[in-house]
């Protein structure tokens, strides 16, 4: 198999394989039949994440219960079938023998165990049961399942072209308790009452009622009980996520990458029992190389706004992980999954509410290449990873869209971590992740995390996303830092507190005002001297030797930059290279204008 590694190169977090530094780019769909793999390997791209599941029951245990897998390896233990992931393998290495292939791994246990485990599974909102994402017995059987997979793949003709992994969990595959209630049920209260007695001493812990998460007007939440819960089932399935990364670095003598979704600081289902909330935890494992979330699908991913990332990417980056993010991008080819796979899924899953979906996109192929546009250069100055997501397949079958990713790959071939002047963002985000412990599900304070992330998008000027654990060592760069969380937790206090010490300027949301405007942010930077690089409202990225503006209006244009660069058009504006402080350009509505810029 190809060793592969992640490798800081001035303060980029670097994908190796074989020792040669290659661009992050991949492509991925859940329905194979529908691929477009061979436009991909025509203009470039080598990378490939392919799906496999231990079983066939639904990625989306709580609100579909739809499955894109019709096959499930592990259903039958006494013979495992692989041929689902295998065909797709197969037809990637038929068009392109170097292709380097990801296996996207779903952790689910078949049905035969859960029909077995009865004291280690929760009920789902869609009927039927699953594992508990913190059972230990979980965790046994599920590493036996993975290496038995592992030990299959390295003995294949095709594991010479296996390159990393990633592994999957949970509602959606992304490490989400199944029923989005952090497994509280019975089952649970085993694991709770251990992890009580470890961390507080107390030897009678009781599960508190799921009615104490419910939203009752009070700005915090009020059960001690509850919040310690919160924050235990979350923990549980960080713990249960670096147990399965630790199993298959070790079935690959640590000379492979593996990855997960996990760490959606800045996204929560409306659920203070997620279990996507203690990345802290695994930003020092040897076992994780890498972390991915899809980039927000805020009002229906409309152009005007950022679709900002769900994780604190940059704190992931100083911790010298690579940040692999999904761009699950709607295209104008989008199809509802009933068109995709005629007579397999109800009518009623995933349909437009008042003609707009998270699974409709925009009408025309140029605004499908606005919204790619739009993507990208988001990615490319935070220094991060992407793969294209086509969901149900056939989303990016046109020659115009594929002009573009071939484009998009061409500019990250020649940016892999070179030395650059890296536009600096002065204002900070801090993600408080354990004080999703301190609110209610479906509140105004759980809503406000979204809402003030939306805001944050418009200020006119960059801003970097980290976490409050890493505040000691990172707070010094801003002027400015931005609070999110209403109800922060003693650690969100005490940087709070330091921001004071440091003289850095600060902004929180609080129970009473759960969420921060555009207006209100923006305040706060002009009195403390940070730099705009648009005055207009618009979305602006910079950092990674480049900066990008994006509007959903159309006209003259202007970003301001901090001092004189030499400034190449990339992208979305038809001006002259010049050395510059003011760039002015026309823009076309809803377009993204990358620029690439060089010191003196």
């Amino acid at each position: 198999m190809l060793k592969s590694k992640v490798v800081m190169k001035n303060n980029i977090p670097c994908l190796f394989i074989e020792d040669k530094n290659v661009t992050p780019m991949a492509y991925t769909t859940y329905f194979e039949e529908r691929s477009c793999y061979k436009d991909f390997l025509d203009v470039g791209y080598r990378i490939f994440f392919v799906n496999i599941s231990m079983n066939k029951a639904p990625i989306n245990s709580a609100y579909t219960g739809i499955t894109p897998f019709r096959i499930g390896a592990f259903e039958n233990m006494d013979c495992p079938d692989y041929s689902e992931f295998e065909d797709a393998v197969n037809k990637i290495l038929k068009e392109c023998p170097d292709a380097i292939i990801f296996p996207r791994i779903y952790i689910s246990m078949p049905k035969w165990w859960v029909d077995s485990h009865p004291d280690d599974v929760v009920s789902t909102p869609k009927g039927g049961y699953r594992e508990v994402l913190f059972s230990e017995a979980f965790r046994r059987d599920g590493a036996r399942l993975i290496k038995k997979l592992v030990r299959h793949v390295k003995s294949s003709d095709y594991a010479p072209r296996i390159g990393g992994w990633q592994i999957c969990g949970g509602q959606t595959q992304e490490w989400f308790h199944h029923d989005l209630n952090g497994s509280l049920c019975e089952n649970a209260h085993r694991a709770y009452k251990k992890w009580i007695k470890e961390n507080f001493g107390e030897d009678d812990a009781c599960l508190p009622l799921l009615q104490e998460y419910e939203y009752n007007n009070e700005p915090a939440q009020t059960s001690e009980n509850a919040r310690r819960y919160s924050i235990f089932s979350n923990l549980g399935v960080a713990e249960s996520v670096e147990f399965f990364a630790k199993t298959v670095k070790e079935e690959t003598n640590y000379e492979q990458v593996v990855g997960t979704f996990y760490g959606y600081s800045f996204e929560s289902c409306n659920t203070a029992l997620f279990g996507s909330h203690a990345l802290r935890s695994l930003l020092e494992s040897e076992n994780l190389d890498f972390f991915s979330s899809p980039n927000a699908y805020t009002n229906f991913r409309e152009f005007g706004i950022d679709w900002a990332d769900m994780i604190p990417v940059d704190s992931v980056k100083h911790h010298s992980k690579l940040c692999f993010i999904e761009c699950d991008i709607r295209t104008y080819l989008t199809t509802s999954i009933q068109e995709a796979r005629p007579n397999d899924f109800p009518d009623n899953v995933h349909q437009p509410s008042n003609g707009k979906s998270l699974w409709t996109g925009p009408e025309t192929p140029v605004l499908s290449s606005y919204a790619l546009r739009k993507s990208f250069a988001h990615q490319l100055t935070k220094g991060s990873a992407v793969w294209w997501f086509d969901m149900w397949g056939g989303w990016y079958k046109d020659s115009l869209l594929m002009s573009e990713l071939m484009k998009m790959k061409d500019i990250y071939d020649k940016n892999r971590g070179e030395k650059v002047n890296s536009l600096s963002p002065e204002v900070v985000f801090f993600a408080d992740e354990s004080a999703y412990g301190n609110v209610y599900s479906a509140s105004p304070q759980i809503k406000g995390i979204v809402e003030t992330r939306t805001a944050m998008g418009n200020i006119g000027a960059p801003y970097d996303l980290c976490m409050v654990e890493d505040a000691p060592e990172v707070l010094k760069k801003y002027k400015v830092a931005v609070f999110p969380m209403p109800v922060a937790s003693e650690t969100g206090k005490r940087v709070m507190k330091l921001c004071d010490e440091l003289g850095v300027a600060y902004i929180s949301a609080s129970g009473e005002k759960p969420h921060i405007t555009t207006e209100e942010i923006c305040d706060v930077l002009k009195k403390n001297n940070v730099h705009f690089y648009s005055n207009e409202n618009d979305v602006v990225y910079a950092g990674n030797g480049y900066v990008a503006l994006h509007s959903s209006k159309g006209g003259k244009k202007t970003l301001c930059l901090p001092s004189e660069f030499k400034v190449t058009p990339v992208f979305g504006a038809n001006i002259e290279p010049q050395i510059t402080d003011t760039i002015n350009f026309e823009l076309i509505e809803n377009d993204t204008a990358l620029f690439k810029v060089e010191s003196l």
